[in-house]
């Protein structure tokens, strides 16, 4: 990022930092909230969402059909480049797709591939609209959130080597909903390790109110990188993830992620869920869409 962009960058993440802070933080998710019914899930992960606000379901989706959606991410990412919609690393692509660079490598002239950070907005597009729905996942999410659910935000992440990654937050801070809380559902489409930039989570963070946040303060931080800064991260661990593995989280799990300091990409596929109820307070972004996955406890096709 060049010395004329990274000041409005901070003053944008400033600006944010403080609107949410007056709008959101504070804001709890109510006890009775929490779940639906838990023993639709397996022991384990019952215990886990409880005790914890996450767990892991292992090798739910093939490699094979992780490798297909990498392949057209890049396609649809090059595409939305290409359609002339475009501004400071944002790229407006067909569909409504939201394509965004990582800020470091704007106008760098390397390849797509090695630009991207993220893509919005495929929920509803073949290969990554099959996954919303998987019967697993409909399942947690019965199971956490009730019999009537919709997935309200997609995004396919890129963390390609030398990236940096995502402070602490708690994804309810983003989303201005009457009804708490989101769900969080985050397939690994490659390994994610320690060294590649997996997540971290806080356990037991998601009983936390939604927290004040800071600007990233990393000159060259990316647009909308906010930071909680006072909590107690001592007990945080790595989401040590296979291709194909799914973590489950609640919104207001605080979970960060690391640089990526390998030779390797980490890419993931995360989808935002909520009751299908839920209205949106003040202005709707451009990244939220609600399309019902569940309908009186039965898969919508």
């Amino acid at each position: 990022m060049d010395a004329q962009t990274a000041p409005s960058t901070a003053s944008v993440n400033q600006t944010a930092a403080d609107t949410m802070n007056g709008l959101q933080a504070g804001r709890i998710c109510p006890p009775e909230a929490q779940s639906h019914d838990l023993s639709l899930l397996a022991p384990e992960h019952a215990e886990g969402w409880r005790r914890d606000g996450f767990f892991i379901l292992r090798g739910l989706v093939d490699p094979e059909t992780c490798r297909r959606m990498s392949a057209a991410v890049i396609d649809l990412f090059t595409g939305a480049e290409s359609a002339g919609r475009s501004f400071s690393g944002h790229h407006l692509g067909k569909d409504g797709v939201i394509a965004v660079e990582e800020a470091a490598r704007v106008d760098s002239g390397i390849d797509a591939d090695q630009r991207m950070s993220k893509l919005f907005n495929i929920h509803r597009m073949s290969p990554f609209r099959e996954f919303a729905s998987h019967p697993e996942v409909l399942r947690a999410l019965h199971a956490i959130l009730g019999p009537d659910v919709s997935v309200f935000n997609s995004q396919y992440i890129f963390k390609n080597p030398g990236v940096w990654g995502q402070p602490w937050h708690q994804d309810s801070l983003y989303y201005r909903f009457d009804l708490m809380p989101q769900v969080g559902c985050w397939l690994a489409t490659t390994r994610a390790t320690v060294e590649n930039g997996c997540l971290f989570v806080a356990p037991g963070s998601h009983v936390e109110p939604i927290h004040e946040v800071v600007p990233d303060a990393r000159p060259g931080a990316n647009l909308g990188y906010l930071e909680v800064v006072d909590y107690d991260f001592s007990g945080a661990v790595p989401v040590l993830m296979e291709p194909g593995d799914v973590l489950i989280f609640h919104s207001f799990l605080m979970h960060k992620s690391n640089d990526n300091t390998s030779s390797e990409r980490r890419s993931a596929l995360v989808y935002h869920y909520a009751r299908s109820a839920t209205q949106v307070i003040g202005v709707k972004s451009p990244t939220i869409d609600f399309m019902p996955v569940l309908a009186g406890g039965r898969a919508i096709a």
